[in-house]
């Protein structure tokens, strides 16, 4: 049996046009299935749950980008009894990128039905140790934990995100499916707002790098993020470790300089612009930052873990 997990609005209903074709696809190849539609009662995040919930073997076939991958990773019960295959529609896709899945709902249904697990992710954790709200007030320092497939950041990049979700421009965007030139428009404006702190990173308990004006670290999972920029060029997502990507002492000349060498992952080679590489990192700031995992904002924080959890996703494409 496969479970079709969709979002009917999914992607300026991008996402329900997919579905649809996939299942033609299904019904002509006599496959057994059942589709579970999300709703605002009956979100993504139950469906996964309760599907995942059963102490048995489950393949589900997810429709989506990013965004509801991430909402899958957080919503698995059993990790050892949930198979996934991802159908890509989102407005970003950049795990789909990163392992090179088809978009075409035939290829993707023909490697599901071969019944086989073709890879098993890593999946990162992002752990906040405490929370601030928009005014840099102190609301919690009880840990929250957060699941990624591709990436976890805090400062630059997760304040693009957190500009993103709170306006209308990916919305529209996602109309004419161009919804990843919305991170690319928030970049052009948050880097003249973004501030910098210093910074003390510990790396898997033993290693410190102080960095006195952090802009951002990005802990990769995979290769991109931010619809399709390669930040991390040698991220391998089965490796067991995160790649960290650090900026520290980058002014807006800078940033304009290198910001278009990051889509194809040669912004490795500027000055100010680091590469580190474990299985854990603790990071302290000075002044809060906006955290992001995949994409999805948390708030902010001045004290976050980003670590590989002991979980692996399996894969059916």
């Amino acid at each position: 049996m496969i479970h079709a997990v969709v979002n009917p609005a999914g992607a300026g209903g991008r996402t329900m046009k997919t579905w649809l074709k996939a299942e033609e696809i299904l019904q002509a190849k006599g496959c057994e299935y059942d589709v579970h539609y999300s709703s605002l009662k009956y979100n993504i995040n139950d469906i996964v749950h309760d599907l995942s919930s059963q102490n048995t073997e489950t393949d589900l076939l997810i429709l989506g980008g990013d965004g509801t991958m991430n909402l899958t990773v957080n919503s698995i019960a059993d990790f050892e009894k949930t198979r996934i295959a991802l159908l890509p529609c989102g407005s970003g896709n950049d795990l789909a990128k990163a392992l090179s899945i088809p978009k075409d709902p035939e290829a993707c249904i023909e490697q599901l039905l071969k019944n086989k697990i073709v890879r098993q992710l890593d999946i990162g954790e992002a752990i906040l140790h405490n929370r601030y709200d928009d005014n840099g007030v102190l609301k919690s320092e009880e840990d929250v934990t957060k699941r990624f497939n591709i990436s976890a950041g805090i400062g630059f990049d997760a304040e693009i995100c957190a500009f993103v979700e709170n306006s209308d421009t990916k919305k529209k965007l996602n109309k004419v499916h161009l919804g990843k030139m919305s991170y690319i428009a928030a970049a052009m404006k948050v880097i003249f707002e973004a501030k910098h702190s210093a910074c003390e990173m510990i790396l898997d308990d033993e290693q410190t790098i102080h960095f006195d004006e952090l802009l951002f670290t990005a802990a990769m999972n995979t290769a991109y993020e931010g619809g399709g920029f390669k930040f991390a060029p040698d991220a391998d997502p089965k490796d067991g470790l995160l790649d960290l990507c650090t900026a520290d002492h980058l002014g807006r000349f800078d940033f304009f300089r290198m910001f278009p060498y990051a889509y194809t992952g040669s912004h490795v080679k500027f000055d100010g612009v680091f590469m580190n590489r474990a299985k854990k990192a603790e990071i302290k700031t000075e002044r809060p930052f906006w955290i992001h995992t995949d994409g999805e904002i948390h708030g902010l924080s001045s004290h976050i873990t980003f670590q590989i959890s002991g979980q692996k996703l399996r894969m059916l494409v």
